[in-house]
């Protein structure tokens, strides 16, 4: 059975000129790579599939680090998706996504990931709350809305 993990990007440098830039902090690119630690027990080799924004694209750099990312082949080991955005459309991932039958890393940002958390395991969106660098890795026959189970999940201040 594929799975799927979904994971906000690691505590992030606040305001900016473009929310776009914003990096990560020194915590948060210790988070990221607890994350990528723990995820390579959980999906190891997994694609990667990733925001294009700066703290996202560097959580998942850290997780390539750990051995992930390289289920689609590709050289970088991320595959950026311009739909992975904090106003991304759930429905819109979840549509893309129907087709992959292989094990998935999605890194992206609030509200996107508790949204498309929330329509994966119950069918419906709401703003389901996440923590910075937080993981949760699904499972199911289908990523479709409704059909997939929480399996596991991964919290930043849990390594503390």
């Amino acid at each position: 059975m594929p799975k799927l993990a979904i994971v906000r990007h690691g505590a992030a440098v606040p305001g900016g000129d473009s929310d776009a830039s914003r990096a990560l902090t020194e915590q948060g690119q210790l988070q990221a790579d607890a994350a990528g630690a723990w995820l390579s027990q959980h999906m190891p080799g997994a694609s990667v599939l990733v925001s294009p924004y700066l703290r996202a694209q560097q959580t998942a750099a850290a997780l390539v680090r750990h051995g992930l990312g390289q289920g689609d082949g590709q050289a970088s080991g991320l595959i950026t998706n311009d739909d992975l955005t904090p106003s991304g459309q759930p429905e819109q991932i979840v549509e893309s996504l129907l087709q992959r039958t292989d094990d998935v890393i999605l890194v992206s940002h609030l509200p996107l990931v508790g949204r498309l958390a929330a329509l994966l395991v119950d069918g419906h969106v709401y703003d389901q709350p996440w923590s910075t660098a937080e993981c949760w890795v699904l499972e199911g026959d289908v990523f479709a809305a409704g059909c997939l189970s929480l399996v596991t999940s991964w919290y930043p201040a849990l390594e503390r």
